[in-house]
């Protein structure tokens, strides 16, 4: 793997990022009737016809340990994306760690569901404790472009323009996102640390209102993709297939950005709040608390008397 992670994820990167165990044999499949047709790509096109003789009979056999390589490429590069953001950042550096494979038997984090990538406070290696934590990040990047493996030079399609919908863009990647960050939340402990999704796609278009969704409910603070530039082979329609930002959703764009961006995450006293409340149960705690406290009071006072105002607090 190259040394240099100074660049966000680009096609460059990508194309020297490819080894041969990631390309697919894509085959028009003659037991079907196909016409025998072998190509190599990373991914299918769009379409399951054959562009030599028309017939739906295209086949795909995958390397079955390729995503596993997939994710230990991507999550090393976002490793070192990160070091280079905080070391050289006078208020970031020496001050927050970013770690690879954290466990927290606290928060759920087993060897087997170990955070990705997480911020520590102090530079240590093994198991942490929860409030050693700054921050949890779920990597979900992808080899996003598709490529031949005849051609290695231009890629053939953009992200969006393949079966293999990668990263962000593939929906079952988002959900698993977001049960990764309900089972966090569920724990004691979890209140006060973030939890972003890395990917180097956007989430497709008609998925990003739930993205935003998880955002706007404190599950996840937010959706990032790392590639500035993912369309390459078509720039038609930038603006819905490129977005800049959403409101759970933003696309980093160099290195000082991400620095601007874990500068403000880390430095923010996050606080999660989850109940499902009567509007006049609320009104019942804000009549409760002594508003003649300074603010931080004042919310520590609300936050405390949130969860015995949730409908099935007091179910029974």
């Amino acid at each position: 793997m190259p040394n240099d992670f100074s660049r966000l994820w680009n096609v460059n990167l990508e194309r020297t990022l490819l080894t041969d165990t990631m390309f697919s044999t894509i085959s028009c499949n003659t037991n079907r009737g196909g016409c025998g047709n072998v190509e190599k790509a990373l991914f299918r096109g769009m379409s399951s016809k054959c562009s030599i003789c028309g017939k739906d009979t295209l086949v795909v056999n995958t390397f079955n340990q390729r995503n596993a390589v997939v994710s230990a490429i991507t999550e090393e590069f976002v490793l070192n994306v990160f070091k280079q953001a905080i070391n050289s950042s006078p208020q970031l550096s020496g001050n927050f760690y970013a770690k690879r494979n954290v466990t927290c038997p606290q928060l759920e984090l087993g060897n087997s569901t170990a955070a990705d990538i997480a911020i520590l406070n102090k530079d240590v290696d093994g198991p942490v404790n929860p409030q050693d934590i700054e921050c949890i990040c779920e990597v979900k990047m992808s080899m996003i472009w598709n490529w031949s493996s005849n051609n290695r030079d231009t890629p053939i399609a953009d992200y969006d323009s393949h079966a293999g919908r990668p990263s962000i863009y593939r929906t079952d990647s988002i959900l698993k996102a977001i049960g990764k960050a309900a089972i966090i939340r569920s724990c004691p402990q979890n209140e006060k640390i973030p939890f972003i999704v890395i990917g180097n796609t956007p989430p497709p278009f008609n998925y990003r209102d739930k993205v935003d969704g998880t955002v706007k409910s404190g599950l996840i603070q937010k959706w990032i993709s790392l590639t500035p530039k993912p369309l390459v082979v078509s720039s038609k329609a930038q603006d819905k297939r490129n977005p800049k930002k959403t409101i759970g959703f933003l696309r980093i764009d160099t290195i000082t950005e991400l620095q601007e961006f874990l500068s403000t995450l880390l430095s923010t006293e996050w606080q999660y709040v989850g109940a499902m409340v009567e509007a006049k149960k609320i009104g019942e705690i804000l009549r409760l608390i002594d508003l003649s406290q300074n603010d931080e009071s004042v919310g520590q006072q609300f936050l405390n008397l949130l969860p015995q105002a949730s409908s099935l607090y007091t179910l029974r």
